[in-house]
This record gives C-alpha cells, sequence and structure tokens, in this order.
C-alpha cells in the first residue's frame, strides 16, 4: 500500500519530506554502491586466484615429475620432495581461499541486494509522488 501523500499539507511539509526522502535514497544508493564495490572486487580476486591455482597445479605436476626423476642424488631427491610438498600447500591453499560463497550466505546476500534495489525504487516513486502533490498545492 502506497503512503498517503494527503498528509502533506503545505509546500513547506513537503520540502520537509524530500529532504527526508533524499537522505535515505541516498543511504540506500550508498549501500548499492558498496555492493557493486564488493562484487567487483571479488570477481577481480576471482580471477587473480584463478590464476594462481593453474600455476600451483603446473608446478605440483612439475615437482611431481621431477621427485619420481631416477638418477638423483639424496640431496637433489630431498630438495624436489620439499618443493613437491610446497607446491601442494600453496596449491590447496589457494583451493581453499578461491572456495565460491554458496549456500545460504549467498543467498543472504542476494536477498540484501534485493532489498536494496526495492527500497530504492519505493524511495524514488515517493519523491516523484511528493513532487507532483507538491505542485498541486498552493501554499
Amino acid at each position: 500500500m502506497a503512503a498517503d501523500v494527503t498528509l502533506l499539507t503545505t509546500k513547506a511539509e513537503c520540502d520537509e519530506a524530500l529532504v527526508g526522502l533524499t537522505k535515505e535514497r541516498a543511504t540506500y544508493a550508498h549501500r548499492d554502491g558498496n555492493l557493486s564495490y564488493a562484487d567487483a572486487l571479488a570477481a577481480d580476486r576471482a580471477i587473480t586466484l584463478k590464476a594462481q591455482l593453474g600455476k600451483a597445479t603446473d608446478d605440483v605436476a612439475h615437482y611431481t615429475a621431477e621427485a619420481a626423476r631416477t638418477g638423483l642424488t639424496p640431496v637433489e631427491q630431498r630438495t624436489a620432495k620439499r618443493a613437491l610438498i610446497t607446491a601442494i600447500a600453496r596449491r590447496d591453499t589457494l583451493t581453499l581461499n578461491s572456495t565460491v560463497v554458496s549456500g545460504p550466505l549467498a543467498y543472504l546476500a542476494d536477498v540484501d541486494a534485493d532489498q536494496i534495489d526495492s527500497q530504492i525504487a519505493t524511495l524514488d516513486t515517493a519523491i516523484q509522488t511528493v513532487t507532483d502533490y507538491r505542485a498541486t498545492l498552493s501554499v
């Protein structure tokens, strides 16, 4: 149900209501901008993590082959095994860090974004309604 704009009886009351509505809209627009910025950062981070994960996976393959190579001295064998352990740890850490937010957290984030979008639309309508109504008042 839409708010009853006839509760405002003067242009001054309309002006006061418009100031409040405009400030509230700015607050929601700011939140919307913050969410968009966070999404952009997350996308950039996902791209970087994907590249790092690809390199770490290649490193694991390389050091697996290196550690399996025959004819290595004991020192070279230990060095290859250490490098392999380090590469596996790096790959596994990146895999954990690149997990996409899903399930309840992703759903709740979507609901929050929908609420903000709806609130902005509601405020835009209210601002236009008060502005149009104000034009009909004589005082």
